[in-house]
């Protein structure tokens, strides 16, 4: 028998006013009705118990054995249905939904090599295709609520194989093989009532990690321009293609909308926040939305990068430096800059005619660095050393002082996302296939099953990240290579961002935003 760990709780939609999901079950095959019968009332001042929804005909699953070959089983390439039923309590009042296929359900996996979702158009929730040998735990969550984790065996029936056995099956005498799951992972717990857990500011604990259990959903019902600027205090900003910019508190809630140009806004430690308020003014805006300042820096995209002392934009040919309260510190021309890390004194930047670029804190370059092939990817910072990608393949540790190659581990293609660097040192870097690299240059792991996607690698907790793979696929890895979660429930990924807390904000195509602890 496979069993995985258990649930947690939070805010959550409700079917009605009042309404608030309490517990998900998950059960096999496709969405069903559920029944119950009404807890018995006692005296006057009895609390009614919460009936448990049978699904008919199928009960709760907690775990389930797949084979991949035989007359009587799954094939390779085939269809395991599951289905969701949310418990909604009211007082005394419980109401079941089915949100097996819910815009606000999330289904994750842990193994996308034996088990994942289809990857065909509009698929519906809990449908997930079978692969290799192996065994997954499946989870769904929504607003903070997550079901029990779910035991997928996927295995190779012996009475498939046949004499003779095909070279590739392996048959055991006796029987087929099965596959343990793994430890469950743990889920998220109950946050205070009214609203989620502030992320926390500064360096993530070592327990920080993304279980992949979906807090809130957000639509701006536009699609966004840019990245997700997220702040201290688990708030994000991000700008939509109608020219708003939209700020929401760590519960998810809309605290400002306010139109906006550029494609990205950046915070502050503070809680500035500052954006383009047209094609070539920069300004900031307090916490409360007040205009703190303008700035004309000449037509730009944005920030870059910020910190308490600085905000770096690029405005067409140069690099601008302005100064948090809002007065140009320096503008040096260094070509189109693509992408920023800020630095103790200063900033490091990639340019589109393939140099890597450090600046010091008064615009005086540093040193500049050509990788092989030019630069291509993001460039990172982290304990005196800059990270940067190659045209030519693999990544470049570089000396922040002097602006000479540490290291450089090879890929067999030029590298299109990351670097992103973990606080645990572990360096991400997708290519060819994703690529996971200590901080003294080794390479520690490779994996090709999920290769990233235009939209990056966000470093995320103390030694993860999140992938935002081709396929639609969005997947969490470890240091050591290990999945996570992967999941199709986003849609097609446009970008992402996390707090020091774990907390990962994914944002799609159409504008949705994913919160997932």
């Amino acid at each position: 028998m496979l069993s995985c760990g258990g649930g947690g709780g939070g805010p959550s939609p409700t079917p009605g006013p009042g309404f608030a999901l309490d517990s998900m079950t998950i059960a096999n095959g496709p969405p069903v009705s559920p029944t119950f019968t009404p807890a018995p009332v006692g005296s006057p001042t009895h609390t009614p118990s919460r009936p448990t929804p049978t699904l008919t005909p199928r009960p709760a699953a907690t775990s389930t054995n797949v084979s991949s070959t035989g007359p009587n089983a799954v094939p390779t390439g085939g269809t395991v249905a599951f289905n969701v039923i949310g418990t909604y309590i009211k007082g005394s009042k419980v109401q079941y939904e089915d949100i097996t296929a819910g815009p606000t359900t999330l289904w994750t996996s842990n193994n996308p090599n034996s088990f994942q979702g289809p990857s065909s158009p509009g698929a519906l929730g809990g449908i997930y295709t079978t692969g290799l040998a192996g065994c997954a735990c499946i989870l769904a969550s929504n607003s903070g609520v997550s079901s029990q984790q779910v035991g997928i065996g996927v295995y190779q029936d012996v009475n498939a194989c046949g004499p003779p056995a095909p070279p590739s099956c392996a048959c055991p005498a006796g029987g087929g093989t099965m596959f343990l799951c793994p430890p469950p992972l743990p889920t998220a717990t109950a946050t205070p009532k009214g609203g989620l857990e502030p992320a926390a500011s500064g360096t993530p604990a070592r327990s920080a990690r993304s279980a992949g259990v979906l807090m809130w959903t957000f639509d701006p019902g536009a699609e966004l321009r840019g990245r997700i600027a997220a702040g201290a205090d688990g708030s994000i900003y991000f700008i939509t293609r109608d020219g708003v910019m939209h700020g929401l508190n760590s519960a998810g809630k809309e605290v400002m909308r306010r139109d906006a140009d550029g494609l990205s806004p950046a915070v502050l430690p503070d809680g500035t926040v500052v954006a383009m308020s047209s094609r070539s003014e920069l300004a900031a805006i307090g916490p409360d939305g007040a205009t703190l300042w303008r700035l004309e820096i000449g037509e730009s995209a944005g920030p870059l990068a910020a910190t308490d002392r600085a905000i770096y934009a690029s405005a067409g040919a140069d690099l601008v430096s302005v100064s948090t309260s809002g007065s140009l510190n320096w503008r040096v021309s260094v070509g189109p800059v693509t992408t920023a890390a800020t630095t103790p004194d200063g900033v490091v930047v990639g340019t589109s005619r393939g140099t890597v670029i450090a600046l010091a804190s008064d615009g005086a370059v540093v040193w500049t660095f050509e990788p092989d092939g030019g630069f291509s990817g993001s460039v990172a910072y982290a304990d005196d050393v800059v990270y940067a990608g190659s045209g030519g393949g693999g990544v470049y540790a570089i000396d922040l002082r002097t602006g000479n190659p540490i290291w450089h581990v090879n890929s067999a293609h030029a590298v299109t996302t990351g670097p992103a660097v973990a606080p645990s040192g572990t360096i991400f870097v997708g290519s060819d296939t994703i690529y996971g690299v200590s901080a003294d240059g080794q390479l520690r792991w490779k994996d090709p099953t999920l290769k990233p996607g235009a939209a990056g690698l966000f470093a995320l907790g103390y030694d993860s990240v999140f992938d935002a793979a081709t396929g639609d696929v969005g997947a969490v890895l470890t240091g050591d290579g290990s999945y996570v979660w992967t999941s199709r429930s986003f849609g097609k990924i446009a970008t992402a961002a996390s707090s020091a807390s774990g907390m990962l904000y994914v944002g799609t195509s159409s504008g949705r935003i994913f919160a997932v602890r």
